[in-house]
């Protein structure tokens, strides 16, 4: 598994179309480190808005999740770990990460969102959606 430190691992080139994260890669994320981070671009995307957001509402939906209360589950999203993306469109992708690396005690998901270059202001941010984890 390779730690991931959300918005900072910005090193890699891309192309104008690509993303930085492989929804093939197992990652996982210290939410403890990211919270406070995670919880400004969330309260900056509700300010301003974010037109990706929307991909994850429409992934919910088909899903047979309720967007209003998002309730994604870890049995329904750990098969997605290091395997495929959530969903992949022009504006973002969603894929799926673990808390802490071999942590026994906490097997939570998280759906991370990470938003393409065609998202002024948020070009290529990487957003925690599920703070709380999956239930």
């Amino acid at each position: 598994m390779k730690k991931l430190t959300l918005n900072r691992d910005m090193g890699t080139l891309i192309t104008s179309q690509g993303y930085r994260l492989d929804p093939t890669e197992k990652y996982y994320i210290c939410l403890d480190d990211e919270i406070e981070h995670q919880a400004g671009i969330l309260d900056t995307v509700r300010m301003m808005g974010l037109p990706a957001i929307d991909d994850y509402h429409n992934w919910l939906k088909d899903n047979g999740f309720d967007p209003e209360f998002p309730n994604p589950t870890n049995a329904f999203v750990s098969p997605y770990f290091g395997v495929q993306s959530l969903w992949s469109t022009e504006l973002s992708q969603g894929i799926v990460v673990k808390n802490k690396e071999d942590d026994e005690e906490d097997d939570d998901y998280y759906i991370l969102m990470e938003c393409s270059r065609q998202n002024e202001g948020f070009k290529y941010t990487q957003i925690v959606l599920t703070m709380g984890g999956c239930m």
